[in-house]
């Protein structure tokens, strides 16, 4: 497959960041605060990806009230430490480089909340390989709209990178196909299902797409 975009957006956590620890260790705050009984990685990891406060109401049966309560919990511990506790993923900045002498527009499109994204991009050394940043905002709250946030400030000739089925499927409801990833925390059969348009395994195969 040879494609031809000139625009490539990312998701962050499972496809430019390994972000579990701080994730779960926010978690841990979380639940103990919201009096929901603990969880571990194995357990939690198939609702990374969604707001987690989306994800506290549908899957754990908190009020919205309680979820917006527990998030402050989350957020007491991620906005100090948990931000830091995370990887960028071996290959990406060689990725990042390629794409870019390959004269293409790189964006961020994630579900954090877009000064968490700014701060990890930016301690890791690759914010200045990003055209823009997207994340989720006061008025930004689903992954199909911070990908339109993105199209909006870099134009509508993308294609998305991610590793689960969520970015897959709120990119194609903004009208963009993803590429999915294998090395994050999805599967090739996840991300088929959802509708991915090919799977690579390693960061060097996402630029030999191009």
């Amino acid at each position: 497959m040879h494609l031809t975009n000139e625009i490539v957006l990312f998701d962050l956590d499972g496809t430019v960041i390994d972000s579990l620890e701080g994730i779960m260790n926010a978690i841990d705050v979380c639940f103990a605060h919201a009096g929901l009984p603990p969880i571990t990685t194995e357990e939690f990891l198939p609702f990374v990806g969604p707001p987690i406060i989306d994800t506290l109401q549908t899957h754990f049966h908190l009020t919205k009230a309680q979820a917006q309560d527990a998030m402050t919990a989350y957020h007491s511990y991620y906005r100090v430490k948990g931000w830091k506790q995370c990887r960028l993923y071996d290959g990406m900045q060689a990725l990042f480089a390629a794409l870019k002498a390959k004269g293409k527009k790189l964006g961020l499109a994630t579900n954090k909340p877009h000064e968490y994204a700014q701060e990890i991009l930016e301690d890791k050394k690759v914010a200045h390989y990003f055209d823009y940043i997207g994340g989720t905002t006061d008025t930004i709250h689903e992954k199909s709209q911070v990908v339109a946030d993105c199209l909006a400030h870099l134009g509508s000739d993308a294609i998305m990178v991610g590793d689960r089925k969520f970015d897959v499927e709120g990119a194609k409801k903004a009208g963009v196909s993803t590429v999915g990833i294998t090395y994050g925390y999805g599967t090739r059969e996840e991300l088929l299902a959802a509708g991915a348009i090919w799977v690579v395994d390693t960061p060097e195969e996402v630029v030999a797409l191009f």
